[in-house]
């Protein structure tokens, strides 16, 4: 009896193993058909499970939190025997483009049942701001479809916004569909650059700036009023052209030309420019305005003598590189000197280091037409000698130097000097 036990119980399980297989193989409650899902989806919800886990949130908790939202609706009981519904959809994400602030944009997806029972739809968490706003049919019919309409307006402007939301359906093969929307909020008006530098301005040199004041939005706006707040500021505008705004990918624009003239406050200056538009106040354009005044010194660029220099006007920062403390370094700065007609010269050099030495000497370019207009060309000679010890001014604390002078304008000028020698 034993040897027919054993032989009845191995064909009981062959019979369960034949019949397990050929479930998972043939019938769709066991087995459910794999659906691709958009590179865009798979995205943001790998985002979404990142920012949970960032914000302490267990897989559990953070769809317990998702799923609180009264807009949720009760999630269908699967199918679980033949017939069966079957949704089919078409595209998962659509591309919103460009958008306002605050302007709302809707777009429908299209599920289909091509099955042989009835489709049953809910609407299921969104992970964003966006909402599904309508579905059309919770209940479609085989053969029939459902529009699934998803909006969403933006609060505030995004380079880049990729949002999901899910809806919940009975079909065991497909019991969740992630519909993405995608696209770019931006501003009404846009500013570039973001500041407007007018360069240097000297005694004889005024200082220019341009700028553009855009949307990619609005076909047409208009410059009502442009308002500096300093009197040394003029602006002039014009629309751009057709082919600057389609060069630009933008839909209107205008192009501004800011003067900043002579008489504004010795080194750098900073103002405000308050340009009024069509649009309504809220949407006011606040543009800064920027200039270095050189006074009546104008530094020209560096000339290195031994070693290496590069000057910063904006800075009065003279950067002497690296050298063997052995050789030392000596850099020329050329300048003009204005409003005097007396020769220019040092007075007194004051020094954070007692072994750089500045001294001044007249340029040899210096020229008569220069002189009639009452300028003068000078050499500040900048000079580390020879033999001076190792140190370190080009990551820490760059060298202070005061030269005090004879002009009756400027009677002191600050150098700040950043070198290191081995």
């Amino acid at each position: 009896m034993r040897p027919l036990g054993v032989m009845f119980g191995i064909v009981v399980a062959t019979s369960v193993l034949a019949t397990t297989v050929w479930l998972a193989r043939y019938t769709p409650w066991v087995q459910q058909r794999p659906v691709a899902e958009e590179p865009l989806i798979i995205r943001l919800r790998e985002m979404k499970e990142g920012s949970d886990r960032q914000a302490g949130l267990k897989s559990e908790t953070a769809a317990a939190a998702r799923n609180s939202d009264p807009a949720i609706e009760t999630r269908p009981a699967m199918a679980d025997k033949p017939p069966f519904p079957k949704a089919v959809i078409g595209d998962r994400v659509f591309e919103f483009g460009r958008m306002g602030i605050n302007e709302e944009k809707k777009h429908a997806f299209r599920v289909e049942n091509k099955g042989q029972a009835p489709l049953v739809i809910a609407k299921g968490p969104t992970e964003c701001k966006c909402t599904i706003s309508n579905v059309s049919n919770h209940e479609v019919a085989p053969g029939g479809f459902a529009d699934v309409e998803i909006d969403w307006t933006p609060r505030e402007p995004d380079p880049v916004f990729e949002k999901t939301a899910i809806i919940w359906t009975n079909d065991p093969a497909l019991p969740e569909i992630h519909f993405g929307v995608s696209g770019k909020v931006v501003p009404p008006l846009g500013v570039s650059p973001r500041a407007w530098n007018a360069g240097n301005v000297t005694e004889d040199q005024e200082g220019n700036a341009v700028g553009t004041v855009t949307s990619e939005i609005i076909r047409d706006f208009k410059i009502v009023s442009v308002e500096p707040l300093d009197p040394n500021i003029k602006v002039k505008y014009r629309p751009m052209s057709s082919r600057d705004l389609a060069r630009a990918k933008i839909r209107a624009g205008y192009e501004f030309t800011v003067t900043v003239g002579k008489n504004i406050r010795l080194g750098r200056f900073r103002s405000r420019l308050k340009i009024l538009t069509s649009l309504p106040e809220k949407n006011a354009v606040d543009v800064e305005v920027t200039a270095l005044r050189s006074g009546p010194i104008r530094f020209l660029p560096a000339v290195p003598i031994v070693g290496t220099a590069y000057w910063n006007a904006e800075k009065l920062l003279l950067n002497m590189g690296r050298f063997q403390h052995e050789t030392g370094t000596k850099t020329a700065l050329p300048a003009l000197v204005y409003a005097m007609k007396n020769k220019f010269q040092v007075l007194g050099v004051k020094s954070s280091d007692s072994f750089v030495k500045v001294s001044v000497e007249p340029n040899p370019e210096n020229g008569k037409q220069e002189q009639e207009r009452g300028q003068q060309r000078v050499r500040f000679i900048f000079e580390v000698p020879p033999g001076s010890p190792p140190v370190n001014y080009l990551t820490g604390k760059p060298v202070r130097v005061t030269v005090n002078t004879n002009h009756p304008i400027l009677r002191d000028i600050d150098f700040d000097l950043s070198f290191v020698s081995r």
